[in-house]
């Protein structure tokens, strides 16, 4: 069993049983064991909030959420962090600040990133990448 990192959009994907690339994604992650970033967290706490959901989505959100192990910054990472910002910009592409912090995580595991935003990530190295299209 492979584990991987899930890009807040992949998690989305996979929230939402109807997009359509959620086949593609159950199809490639069955099986393996799946965690997302503290970022990720982040992100996707801030739905329920902003959109207005009613108590019954949101927990049906969190209730997702605890499908994943979620990872958490440390020193290290913190290091890992500003080191791809500091790389992206010397390369001429910058990098959002929670897009470093999900690579952070990727690099400082050395977990696969799952992602439909590859190209965000194209400026990282030492990151493997895994695209859905």
């Amino acid at each position: 069993m492979s584990v991987f990192l899930l890009d807040t959009s992949v998690v989305s994907i996979l929230f939402k049983k109807h997009h359509p690339l959620n086949p593609t994604c159950e199809s490639l992650l069955r099986g393996h064991q799946l965690t997302l970033s503290f970022m990720s967290l982040a992100e996707l706490s801030v739905w329920p909030k902003l959109n207005r959901w009613g108590p019954a989505r949101e927990s049906f959100l969190k209730q997702h959420i605890q499908l994943y192990t979620t990872l958490f910054p440390d020193e290290r990472t913190c290091e890992i962090w500003s080191s791809i910002v500091v790389n992206c910009r010397r390369l001429g592409r910058p990098i959002g600040a929670a897009d470093a912090w999900i690579a952070a995580v990727a690099t400082q595991w050395k977990i696969p990133l799952v992602t439909t935003d590859y190209k965000d990530y194209n400026a990282v190295h030492g990151m493997q990448v895994i695209p859905i299209e």
